[in-house]
């Protein structure tokens, strides 16, 4: 650039600000027995990262099996701890300081089979997959209790592909024979 900014990159950059949240000003939203807020909803990203911190009651099942189409998912733990499934692979315990990722297409769930809640930051890229959680808290209203069928549809509309038993059975064999 040859110390001169360009008169576009100038411009665009005065539609810019700095994102800020709080969580501890941000009320938690309830998704049945699951408890979510919104620290980013990609607005200030265009869309490229959404973040949500997520709280899962203790000896909680999470979500279906899926894998997405369409976006990478980062989980930092930040109390209890988490346990993180793929077909065929052995499970992850992780907890308060860890980071897990979870890359495009990687069958997996998440679960606290523990006896503490557990709170995780989840990053999303890109963003839009923030909507999922606040179609699934229309789905479910609250206290409700978050099933299978009501995730799988969720899911479905999001670029997300839930698993049926056979397809996990064969993401497990693949496993198996690559052993």
């Amino acid at each position: 650039m040859d110390g001169v900014v360009d008169k576009g990159t100038n411009n665009y950059s005065q539609t810019l600000s700095i994102g800020h949240a709080s969580p501890s000003k941000l009320p938690w939203r309830s998704l049945g027995q699951y408890k979510y807020r919104i620290l980013e909803d990609g607005s200030q990203t265009q869309y490229r990262l959404c973040i949500i911190e997520s709280l899962i009651p203790p000896h909680s099942s999470g979500p279906v099996f899926h894998f997405h189409e369409m976006h990478d998912e980062g989980f930092y733990i930040t109390k209890g701890k988490v346990r993180f499934h793929s077909p065929g692979r052995p499970h992850l315990d992780a907890g308060p300081g860890s980071l897990v990722t979870i890359p495009i297409r990687l069958p997996h769930k998440f679960s606290n089979p523990f006896d503490e809640e557990a709170i995780f930051i989840n990053t999303i890229t890109p963003g839009f997959f923030v909507r999922y959680f606040e179609y699934l808290e229309e789905m479910i209203g609250e206290g409700t209790t978050l099933t299978p069928e009501v995730n799988i549809a969720a899911l479905k509309r999001f670029a997300t592909v839930p698993l049926t038993d056979e397809m996990i059975k064969q993401f497990e064999e693949v496993y198996d024979a690559m052993k």
